[in-house]
């Protein structure tokens, strides 16, 4: 019977382990699942050293319009094509507004292309006028 009792006592002592491994990783698994309080969120902590992907509420890896614009107008700078122009370039929620002075159409056409192939840009708006002198 001691032997019984041996086992009985070996078997509880293993489910409880068991049971209190599973209830942790579930603890932790509903921690992961729900936002940290917005005062801790200004802490560092173990947590924010993973690689995580973004949030679906994350905007395009946080492409922000001032990085948009900063891009397109430095392809448009070192761009051969747009030799002799003067082009600005504003970005308000992905709604690229090019505005200046350029030599051709051609230039627009390149400014434009610049301004497309952006990640982030849903929308160019052209303003540049040619100045043929």
């Amino acid at each position: 019977m001691n032997s019984r009792n041996a086992v009985v006592v070996a078997v509880t002592v293993v489910f409880a382990l068991v049971g209190g491994c599973s209830r942790e990783r579930e603890n932790a698994t509903a921690s992961e699942r729900s936002p940290p309080p917005k005062a801790a969120a200004t802490q560092p902590s173990a947590m924010s050293a993973r690689n995580d992907p973004p949030s679906p509420a994350a905007p395009l890896d946080a492409i922000t319009d001032s990085i948009i614009s900063s891009r397109i107008k430095a392809g448009i700078l070192t761009d051969p094509g747009m030799t002799g122009s003067d082009v600005s370039v504003n970005t308000d929620h992905g709604v690229v507004s090019l505005t200046g002075i350029i030599k051709s159409q051609e230039q627009a056409a390149i400014a434009s292309a610049h301004a497309q192939r952006e990640d982030g840009v849903m929308r160019v708006d052209n303003q540049l006028a040619v100045n043929l002198h």
